[in-house]
């Protein structure tokens, strides 16, 4: 198949990254081990945090526990290689030293070593807790139940802080943050690629060249629209994100958020073993409505007296996932913006199968963020394309 008149180069990148992971892979281990190791970090990834009818408190400590490729003189000449192979057939030029030095900081976070079956111990308050262990992308999550005086407590500028223990190999401590969310409220679910993010997904080298090598860059507009209507609810409006990306690009892609201004957010992404060509081919194999559609649900679960503005674009299938979620929870959701890169207005065929009826009534597909109505504690305003299909 080719894209565009190109070949398929994105495919073929992907399975040489995957293929040159699995060649440096190390092998698994049957033993939970004590992490981190000599030479391992910890990344903790922001999770909201609810409460129930009984007062208690459920709190999300989600994270990743990986060596750096750096660490690994195999894994950087791995990179090394796909520098020399791979990011030429992208136009990298070997003198343009900023951006080859992007591309080899991309690929580290890519290939970096995940800790599989490894255990991370935390501080939460004057509570030393040992987490479950990690799943084989290095990927860890635990929900944690506390009284509300505890919360109360911990919680300082509307978020609790907590931090790993050093051990003996590793005498590092790495800090994590968890945000609890009243029981009412408006959450933001926001996609990041061609929603707040410039990808151009549909283009499949400029996909990979946006991923890579570019400087991450802001859709026109969004910060600024994300921060109007943070303005506009206060504390009551939370904005969380929910990504089929990898964890592994949590780093570069926070910093990108705070870089561009969006209001913080919590994160949802995919655990995905980059050192598996298998699970990376499965993922590019299939697409992501089926992840995206577990990941709203499980929020909208835990915070049943919550209400959603779902903001996405039509580059992929953000659209189906989205009416998805309208026809299980239409009372539940005030607004549907779907930006639009695909050439598919309010009148397209796609938006009057997938929202019909009251559903239509939820839905804005705009180009420029100018063109959204305002969005209120009062009222969603008006969506642009109520009547229209």
């Amino acid at each position: 198949m080719r894209m565009n008149g190109r070949d398929p180069l994105p495919m073929r990148a992907w399975t040489l990254l995957a293929g040159l992971a699995a060649f440096i892979s190390a092998s698994g281990c049957a033993a939970v081990r004590e992490g981190p190791a000599a030479g391992q970090e910890v990344v903790f990834f922001p999770a909201p945090a609810s409460i129930s009818a009984a007062g208690e408190w459920s709190l999300t400590i989600q994270g990743r526990i990986f060596e750096p490729a750096g660490q690994s003189a195999g894994r950087q000449a791995v990179i090394t290689l796909a520098a020399r192979t791979l990011a030429p057939l992208l136009g990298v030029s070997p003198a343009d030293a900023e951006q080859s030095d992007r591309f080899r900081e991309r690929a580290g976070l890519l290939l970096s070593d995940s800790a599989g079956n490894t255990r991370v111990s935390v501080q939460l308050g004057e509570a030393p807790i040992a987490l479950p262990a990690s799943d084989p992308a290095g990927y860890f999550t635990a929900d944690l139940t506390l009284s509300a005086a505890q919360v109360a407590a911990l919680t300082r500028a509307g978020s609790i802080s907590f931090a790993s223990l050093p051990n003996g190999a590793n005498g590092k401590v790495f800090a994590g943050q968890v945000m609890p969310l009243a029981e009412e409220g408006v959450i933001v679910v926001s996609d990041v690629d061609d929603t707040i993010k410039v990808t151009n997904i549909r283009q499949q080298r400029e996909k990979l060249e946006n991923t890579l090598l570019k400087p991450f860059a802001a859709v026109p507009g969004m910060a600024e629209l994300y921060r109007s209507w943070q303005a506009a609810f206060g504390p009551g409006m939370h904005f969380h994100i929910v990504s089929a990306g990898p964890w592994q690009l949590y780093e570069p892609l926070r910093r990108f958020t705070e870089d561009a201004a969006f209001p913080p957010f919590t994160w949802s992404m995919r655990s995905l073993d980059i050192g598996s060509p298998a699970a990376i081919l499965a993922a590019l194999a299939t697409d992501a409505r089926d992840y995206k559609r577990q990941a709203i649900r499980a929020l909208m679960t835990r915070f049943p007296k919550r209400h959603v503005v779902l903001v996405g674009d039509s580059g992929e299938q953000d659209p189906e996932v989205y009416a998805d979620i309208v026809d299980e929870f239409m009372d539940r959701v005030d607004a549907v913006f779907i930006r639009n890169v695909s050439g598919e207005g309010c009148s397209a065929e796609r938006y009057r199968k997938l929202f019909a009826d009251e559903g239509a009534s939820k839905l804005s597909v705009f180009v420029d963020p100018g063109e959204l109505p305002p969005l209120a504690p009062a009222s969603p305003g008006r969506a642009l394309c109520a009547g229209r299909h």
